[in-house]
């Protein structure tokens, strides 16, 4: 009888402290959840603190108010939450719908009473490219920070004169070239240090409405030159069909980097593509449209046979940077992943006095428009 009280007791004492042990693990659990859910919303509130308090006190004006500005530059500016405080047109109408309809800018075609103004420290310029290089040359004369999209000027005489004013300026220039601010492309840069290859597609719809060497082929050209230094020597072959035209060039870096390009107006615009593929000692960086960065490491060899011909090898890949449509956060927005978003943002730096990267000053666009002069010499032979 003792023996089964006893037992019986040991039962209980058991049952009562597993019930403890129980209620402990789950006082733990829970608290530990709570920890954490702490913690994830005390990130998320320093994130939106940091985003609702960083202002720039500076007022800047935008010159242009057109579609490519409408749609990938106000944007941005319109998250910095930038003062614009003036908004230049050329037409009267416009600068009085802009007056209407914006409520914190004036809408102006005055331009001289925007480069006199001493509170503007800033200029956005998205004008016609024609105009680039006037606007420029009296923004930075007026001792303004300019922004100005592609191009800057239309040769290598203007663009010497831009860079003498912008010497004697109190104002810098960044050229709007964005693919230079993109993450896929700076990543690709700090890797790929030394030479190397590499092949590069640029191909698109026609385009009538300009000079496509000028506006769209400086785009790639001004990338190549940023990612592989100036060129060395040039081999370059011009076709043209029904108003289309096709660029072939062979290059030589002064890396000795070699690579082989072609741009075109001679594919389409629903199909546009750029792709660049670059080869290097430890393996290949393969980048689509700003939007997915590829590494391939090269397979070793045995006595110079190639491991992946004799035994069954995986081909190893590793995405570097990568566009995620599903999450919608900044750094999957295409604004961003394209760099017109750390393009903007460093342009605000310089004229906050902050440190800032520019890798589109104007001195930076000599070798690109040293070869713009020599692929526009082979168009007129053809």
């Amino acid at each position: 009888m003792f023996k089964q009280l006893l037992t019986l007791h040991l039962q209980k004492q058991l049952c009562f402290s597993k019930l403890a042990h129980r209620h402990r693990l789950n006082f733990y659990y829970f608290n530990h959840k709570s920890m954490i859910q702490n913690i994830i919303k005390r990130v998320k509130n320093i994130r939106k603190q940091k985003y609702i308090s960083k202002r720039s006190d500076l007022k800047f004006a935008f010159i242009g108010i057109g579609s490519h500005s409408i749609n990938n530059l106000y944007p941005i500016i319109n998250y910095f939450r930038l003062d614009l405080k003036y908004i230049v047109t050329n037409s009267k109408k416009n600068a009085d719908l802009v007056d209407r309809n914006f409520s914190n800018s004036i809408g102006t075609n005055d331009l001289d009473k925007v480069l006199a103004d001493d509170e503007v420290s800033g200029i956005f310029i998205c004008a016609d490219p024609s105009a680039h290089f006037n606007l420029v040359k009296k923004s930075l004369q007026a001792n303004k920070h300019t922004f100005v999209e592609k191009p800057p000027c239309t040769n290598v005489k203007e663009l010497e004169s831009l860079i003498e004013t912008e010497r004697v300026s109190k104002g810098s220039c960044l050229v709007g070239f964005q693919k230079q601010y993109a993450p896929g492309y700076t990543l690709i840069k700090n890797k790929t240090n030394g030479q190397c290859s590499y092949n590069y597609r640029f191909v698109l719809g026609m385009y009538p409405e300009g000079d496509p060497v000028l506006d769209l082929f400086s785009h790639p050209l001004s990338l190549i030159v940023f990612l592989f230094g100036a060129v060395r020597s040039s081999n370059i072959s011009v076709t043209s069909s029904k108003g289309n035209l096709t660029v072939f060039l062979q290059l030589t870096h002064n890396n000795d980097t070699l690579g082989s390009i072609e741009l075109s107006t001679d594919y389409s615009w629903k199909n546009a593509k750029e792709h660049l593929i670059i080869n290097t000692k430890k393996g290949i960086y393969e980048i689509k449209d700003t939007d997915e960065l590829i590494f391939f490491q090269k397979e070793k060899s045995i006595f110079k046979v190639p491991k992946e011909k004799v035994f069954n090898t995986q081909n190893a890949s590793i995405i570097l940077k990568q566009r995620n449509n599903f999450n919608p956060i900044l750094e999957n927005n295409q604004l961003y992943s394209s760099g017109y978003f750390s393009e903007i943002e460093n342009f605000v730096k310089i004229c906050n006095s902050e440190n800032s990267i520019n890798n589109s000053s104007l001195s930076s666009c000599q070798s690109l428009f040293t070869l713009i002069n020599a692929i526009k010499k082979e168009i007129k032979r053809v």
